[in-house]
């Protein structure tokens, strides 16, 4: 599947590492765990944080539940869920290009290439690598209620075998 970039793709403002000012540099750390083929489910983890992505099948709601915990010290953390379709899964790891029209101001305030209100946003450097946020663009220094990854091509192939599981 090749991605194209939407035309509302903004380039971000970038730390002097190269990476959005919205990314936590901890996200450089995160790696894909095994894929749960059984379950359906995949762990991305780093020494500070951890991403699970698992199927939420009901009567409502037919997608993927992705939860987050970040750990800033032994008595701080932030933690969130929420819900995704398969599109919006695939966009967000920069296996699609789709963003919702009503969240351009999204990627325009913040630079990005694909964006979605309250779940994430994505930009995807030259080289090929993504920076994501999950729910939102952040500070880039802890105490955001964000998970921040650096998407790997092989991270995208372990997510993109996990959307297509039967």
């Amino acid at each position: 599947m090749e991605m194209k970039i939407p035309d509302v793709a903004r380039n971000p403002e970038l730390s002097p590492w190269g990476f959005p000012d919205w990314f936590h540099h901890h996200g450089m750390k995160m790696y894909a765990g095994r894929l749960n083929r059984e379950q359906k489910s995949l762990r991305i983890s780093g020494s500070a944080a951890f991403l699970g992505i698992l199927p939420a099948e009901s009567a409502v709601f037919d997608g993927w539940l992705v939860t987050w915990r970040v750990v800033y010290s032994r008595n701080e953390r932030t933690e969130g869920q929420v819900f995704f379709t398969t599109e919006e899964l695939a966009a967000a790891f920069g296996l699609a290009p789709i963003t919702g029209s009503s969240d351009d101001w999204l990627i325009e305030r913040y630079g990005a290439h694909s964006a979605f209100q309250g779940k994430y946003i994505s930009w995807r450097r030259d080289d090929g690598n993504v920076y994501l946020n999950i729910p939102c663009p952040g500070t880039g220094h802890d105490g955001d209620p964000n998970i921040s990854i650096e998407v790997s091509p092989e991270m995208s192939n372990v997510v993109k075998e996990l959307l297509q599981l039967p």
